[in-house]
């Protein structure tokens, strides 16, 4: 299923939405993978994960005008998952060496 399709099923959009609504939308998820991206580093929004999780997150909040209040109720998850990736970057190099 495509991202948007899945976006609009997590947000419950059940109806036929116009060209302008799916524009949007799609803004919106390329400015929250642009976002997490920059927080996390390189970010699988494809599969089941965490970081697209956060992603469909991230657009209703926004989509609710209400983006400073996602960064306050995700940050610890957000800390928690940086932690994590670095930590399996470090051990990828160190299983390299």
């Amino acid at each position: 299923m495509k991202l948007l399709e899945e976006v609009k099923n997590y947000l419950d959009i059940t109806w036929e939405t116009t060209p302008q609504e799916d524009e949007k939308l799609l803004s919106m998820i390329e400015r929250g993978k642009a976002a997490l991206s920059g927080k996390l580093g390189t970010c699988d929004f494809e599969g089941e994960t965490q970081e697209k999780t956060l992603l469909f997150n991230y657009v209703m909040y926004e989509r609710s005008a209400a983006l400073n209040e996602f960064w306050n109720h995700y940050r610890g998850e957000i800390i928690s998952l940086r932690l994590r990736k670095r930590v399996e970057k470090y051990e990828a190099e160190k299983q390299g060496l």
